[in-house]
């Protein structure tokens, strides 16, 4: 038992003597740490903000007229310009492109906005859409090897039937309508028989 606390007593001085020799280190790994923990703290609670901000840019975007382009626009450029790592930020790019698509020609800023997503969207599945509809608009451009190329990176699982219907069309319009036939069964095979998109890929495999 002596012994015990003679040597514990040793440990300690030990110890004491470290710190008093490394006295000024120590107190900087400690500032240090604090610093680093606060900080921490701080943009914890800044990402928290943003993406509240973003979800109520969203919200409001969503809310929108769809006629009401400037206001469609000006939101999708505030949520990519100021909460690009936010993934309402994509969301919004590829809602804007869709609604300049039902009513408008494709421009350079659809590709840009849609090539921006397919770099900076955080969740596949958007990223996935966007290079979807990349592919469209090369094949619409009869850039058939950039169609092709840009079907091979719809990998998200659950969006593979993008990709054979992409590849269905880029097929059909290379003459190849077997290979059409295959890709476009795939395509219809890989969603569910009610869905809407089903039913229009059924309708491009009858009409072949």
């Amino acid at each position: 038992m002596a012994q015990d606390i003679e040597n514990n007593s040793e440990q300690f001085e030990k110890i004491k003597e470290f710190v008093q020799r490394n006295k000024k280190l120590i107190i900087g790994l400690v500032v240090a740490l604090l610093i680093i923990l606060i900080g921490n703290d701080f943009y914890q609670s800044k990402q928290e903000q943003n993406t509240g901000e973003a979800s109520q840019l969203f919200q409001k975007l969503l809310i929108s007229k769809t006629t009401d382009i400037e206001n469609l626009k000006s939101i999708a450029d505030d949520l990519k310009d100021h909460y690009a790592k936010t993934p309402y930020a994509a969301r919004a790019q590829i809602i804007f492109v869709k609604t300049i698509l039902k009513n408008d020609a494709v421009d350079q800023d659809v590709k840009d906005r849609l090539q921006w997503v397919s770099r900076n969207a955080v969740e596949p599945s958007i990223k996935s859409l966007s290079v979807y509809y990349l592919g469209l608009i090369s094949l619409s451009e009869d850039d058939l090897e950039g169609a092709k190329n840009l079907s091979e990176l719809i990998k998200t699982k659950g969006f593979v039937g993008f990709k054979f219907d992409l590849q269905g069309d880029i097929a059909k319009k290379e003459g190849d309508i077997d290979k059409a036939k295959e890709l476009y069964g795939k395509a219809i095979s890989s969603f569910s028989p009610q869905s809407d998109f089903s039913r229009v890929i059924e309708y491009k495999l009858q009409n072949l």
